[in-house]
């Protein structure tokens, strides 16, 4: 398992490593459709999720932290409670879309008072990604080298099945991102680490038991290593730990996504 995330190690960090274009428009990217809705955090008047995303565009610079972005038309983002299974509210033209780490991850965001027009209580409040999301990134003004009409259609048109597809192929890999997104979700993003919240992320573990022994090891290897590096300080918090986690095995399925968009691949 050492020997695994050392490979994973430096995959992400040659991605990282790839040459941006001055001021060009970044990256398009895909947002990986969610297992299950996650829960929204709320604070000072703005609900959030955290979301797993892939690079479209390997020849294009990748988005630094911050960089806004939206939901393609039509985007299959929806909002629902938890306490009316069910119903659910299309909201991919009200959401904004900002990039965390890279491309690996991004905040899906919406007013408080929003969510709870829509849906009642915040609290109960969840969010869940459809299939084939893409995100721009919003225009800025000046850039040397937007994004044009006809890349658009292409990388969110014809060629955004053929990412997801290559997305999906590792199974264990698509399973351990996507429980380890799901374990960041349900937690606080301050520098609290308590016995109670690692239980209840080894208690969500466990139900990958039922997916692979294989990404049950991932997921046990990634909770061991986190609660050593968040003692002795090398993460803030557990949530920013799992987070790390995760980019790593999602540099992995960016890397297919990119060799699946090459030219007669």
């Amino acid at each position: 398992m050492r020997k695994q995330v050392l490979s994973l190690i430096a995959a992400i960090g040659a991605i990282a490593a790839l040459p941006a274009a001055s001021q060009a428009a970044p990256q398009i990217l895909g947002l990986i459709a969610t297992a299950t809705p996650l829960p929204l955090q709320c604070a000072d008047g703005v609900c959030s999720v955290e979301v797993s995303g892939i690079c479209l565009q390997e020849n294009r610079p990748a988005p630094e932290t911050g960089t806004a972005y939206k939901a393609v038309p039509g985007a299959a983002i929806t909002l629902a409670s938890r306490h009316d299974k069910g119903q659910s509210v299309a909201v991919a033209d009200q959401v904004e879309i900002v990039s965390l780490r890279s491309f690996s991850a991004v905040s899906v965001r919406m007013p408080e008072p929003l969510v709870r027009d829509l849906v009642g209580d915040p609290a109960d409040a969840t969010l869940s990604i459809g299939q084939l999301v893409s995100a721009l990134p919003v225009a800025v003004q000046g850039d040397p080298d937007p994004l044009t009409d006809a890349e658009i259609k292409m990388v969110t048109g014809p060629l955004r099945p053929v990412a997801a597809r290559a997305a999906k192929s590792n199974t264990v890999n698509r399973h351990t991102t996507q429980t380890l997104i799901g374990m960041v979700n349900r937690l606080p993003a301050d520098r609290t680490t308590t016995a109670t919240q690692m239980t209840a992320m080894r208690d969500l573990a466990d139900a990958t038991l039922g997916q692979s022994p294989e990404t049950a090891q991932r997921i046990a290897y990634a909770l061991d290593r986190c609660a050593v590096k968040v003692r002795y300080q090398m993460y803030p918090h557990l949530r920013a730990c799992l987070g790390n986690q995760h980019d790593l095995y999602n540099a992995v399925t960016t890397q297919s996504v990119w060799k699946a968009l090459q030219p007669g691949s």
